[in-house]
């Protein structure tokens, strides 16, 4: 069973990239066209969907991505192509926080998942959630006990104190 799911990702991987290549390139029109043709034969493919969200937000279409993006978004994805392209599409919305929310349903889906876990801590770092910082380093540390994920706490509590001027009752 793990070669199969394997063939099916290399399959879906060939399928989208040409996708990725018209957005590298600037083409936002043909990389549309690219995504409705992958549609056509694999309607439910979250990716294509968020690709082509992306290149109707760079052809200045903002509200057709934002339908497409949230459909995508109430399935509650969790592969890693998706939520990546999720992650630049909100970038260039400039709505870090729905980053936050996307990776935090993910974490809900699969809550033993190091990588999605990491995604989120990264994306409280990028809108400066310190508590939230804290929680999610401390999974991590509980689910696999490295250095970083301890330091990633510690560092995040330090942040804590550091933005409220305050230390904590106890600590001295």
């Amino acid at each position: 069973m793990a070669g199969r799911a394997h063939v099916d990702d290399s399959v879906i991987e060939r399928r989208l990239r040409p996708i990725y290549e018209w957005l590298d390139t600037g083409n936002n029109k043909k990389a549309v066209q690219e995504a409705d043709k992958v549609l056509r034969k694999q309607s439910t493919l979250h990716c294509a969907r968020v690709l082509k969200g992306l290149a109707l937000l760079r052809m200045s279409r903002r509200e057709e991505c934002e339908n497409l993006i949230s459909a995508v978004i109430k399935e509650g994805p969790t592969d890693e192509a998706t939520l990546q392209a999720l992650t630049i599409c909100f970038r260039e919305m400039h709505q870090p926080d729905q980053i936050c929310k996307v990776y935090e349903m993910a974490v809900k889906t699969e809550p033993s998942n190091e990588e999605l876990l990491s995604h989120l801590f990264m994306a409280y770092v990028r809108v400066g959630d310190y508590k939230n910082q804290q929680h999610t380093a401390m999974k991590l540390y509980k689910l696999k006990p490295k250095n970083p994920y301890y330091f990633w706490a510690v560092m995040s509590h330090v942040m804590q104190v550091y933005v409220h001027h305050c230390l904590p009752v106890g600590v001295f």
